[in-house]
């Protein structure tokens, strides 16, 4: 068929389906903040919120074992600035689109297993590639086969017949082109596009089964080429030994299509193995008992081992350097964002990440908190014991803070003996009891310098903007914030060091 042709054959199948649903309006909503380079978590949050049942999805996942909370997630909020703004927006999607699970030709629980496994799949190949974000091959890779549910609704008769006929992904296009001219991933393609979807990601299910669908295999973009793919690893957990493809083909294909080698192909089928359990409990769907993933991955690793130790030497190499590479960046990024004593994050940075966390506090109307912490009498463990004592000390102390903090809360240097905690979405209550813990804590450490020990103390200035304006509440930026911590914490010490003091609005 001809383009034209093809798209009006392609506009008459979606006329002829008004059952199948139309993207949901928070899905449209959370793709529009996906395109929208203002937009931030607070927004991802307030779109969730207007659908209960994706919200309970995304705190799931926020605490489930594939993002490891180190304590429990509660609140949306929360969920999201763990996630992340592209991981939510792409989690939120993904539980958005899940079909209804009965009535049709097409075996739903089937068609869900093999869309959740490719985007599993993609999300491994865009990390082993290029350590980035991974969302949009993962939602590109799940949407692949929608044009399925399209031939489904539209020709439920003739794609019945097509189904039966079939038990191969690999038969089945071929069936289709037979039966109508055209493939479900060219249908699904159509759709997406008439949904507004970016072109990068309609683009890539119309390649899923035939790189060449729309440029030649060479021009594939990395997304098209990972989410054709992905469809193969796919099949390779959920089919039968007789219908999937050879491990050796798979590993020929991985190298010619996206340059990886034996030694990363055996990364990636690892890293799919060990999550696909945790996709399974999330989305709530049975993908690969625990048996079956570990006989295939074992079946796997044997048929690659026979590969020549020549590549296998090639690939170490290639890798050691890559990491070697990786590292200096990391160390070049620390460098940038951290304080060269402690690690904690400087001043700098804290200060970006304080007005972002203050201008998503007074658009939820959520409380944030902020903790000046100064040591008290440092200038005697400098002069008493010598500039690498104080030096010691200001380590032992950052290690205390950041172990009595929790994951969601920020510690960072902020000059001298002077460190800052910033807590998102902590009432005044609940930051004063952790502040005062954490002082106990920092109390009960002892400096040993010179076989002597040196007792530590802190005085920690509190202030904390709340959900409600009050009287005389001069908390209007950022700024006013932290200068309302640095005067609690004079008054701390005015009160005689050693304790938590709140920022008293009734003084102004």
């Amino acid at each position: 068929m001809s383009g034209d042709s093809l798209k009006a054959a392609f506009d008459e199948l979606l006329r002829r389906t008004a059952t199948l649903p139309t993207l949901p309006s928070v899905a449209i909503r959370v793709l529009e903040l996906g395109e929208d380079p203002y937009a931030g978590l607070s927004e991802v949050a307030g779109v969730v919120a207007n659908d209960p049942a994706l919200s309970a999805r995304l705190l799931k996942a926020a605490n489930s074992p594939l993002y490891a909370a180190r304590r429990q997630i509660d609140n949306l909020r929360q969920a999201v600035s763990l996630l992340g703004f592209n991981t939510a927006i792409t989690l939120a999607l993904s539980f958005s689109l899940e079909p209804p699970k009965n009535g049709g030709c097409v075996d739903k629980q089937a068609y869900w297993r093999r869309s959740l496994a490719s985007a599993v799949a993609a999300r491994v190949l865009a990390e082993q590639l290029h350590g980035g974000e991974s969302g949009r091959f993962f939602l590109a890779a799940l949407l692949q086969d929608i044009g399925m549910l399209v031939l489904e609704k539209a020709e439920p008769e003739r794609y019945s017949r097509v189904l039966a006929e079939t038990h191969t992904h690999t038969d089945l296009t071929q069936a289709e082109i037979r039966a109508f001219g055209f493939d479900h991933a060219q249908v699904g393609s159509h759709l997406l596009e008439s949904w507004r979807l970016p072109e990068a990601l309609w683009r890539a299910v119309r390649c899923s089964h035939d790189l060449g669908a729309i440029d030649a295999p060479v021009q594939a973009s990395e997304l098209e080429r990972c989410v054709n793919f992905s469809g193969l690893l796919a099949d390779f957990w959920l089919l039968d030994a007789e219908f999937r493809h050879d491990t050796r083909e798979l590993a020929q294909q991985a190298e010619s299509s996206l340059g990886l080698d034996v030694e990363d192909f055996e990364a990636v089928l690892s890293r799919i193995a060990a999550l696909l359990p945790d996709y399974a409990a999330l989305f709530e769907i049975a993908l690969v008992c625990e048996h079956d993933v570990t006989a295939l991955l074992s079946e796997a690793r044997d048929v690659l081992l026979l590969r020549n130790l020549k590549s296998l030497q090639e690939a170490g190499e290639y890798k050691a350097r890559s990491e070697m590479l990786e590292a200096r960046n990391r160390v070049l990024e620390q460098q940038t964002y951290s304080d060269p004593l402690t690690g904690l994050l400087n001043r700098g940075r804290l200060n970006e990440i304080l007005r972002r966390e203050f201008e998503a506090a007074v658009s939820e109307g959520g409380p944030l908190s902020v903790g000046f912490v100064d040591v008290d009498h440092f200038k005697r463990i400098n002069d008493g014991y010598g500039h690498q004592a104080g030096d010691t000390a200001l380590v032992s102390i950052a290690r205390a803070l950041t172990e009595q903090m929790r994951k969601t809360d920020i510690v960072a240097r902020y000059g001298g003996e002077e460190f800052v905690v910033l807590l998102p979405g902590t009432s005044e209550e609940a930051a004063f009891t952790l502040l005062e813990r954490m002082r106990k804590r920092l109390s009960e450490l002892e400096l040993s310098v010179d076989d002597v020990n040196v007792s530590i103390t802190v005085s920690i200035g509190l202030a904390t903007h709340l959900k409600e304006r009050q009287p005389g509440d001069d908390m209007g930026s950022a700024d006013d914030l932290m200068r309302a911590a640095d005067r609690a914490l004079y008054a701390a010490k005015r009160e005689g060091r050693n304790c938590t003091v709140i920022y008293q609005r009734s003084e102004n």
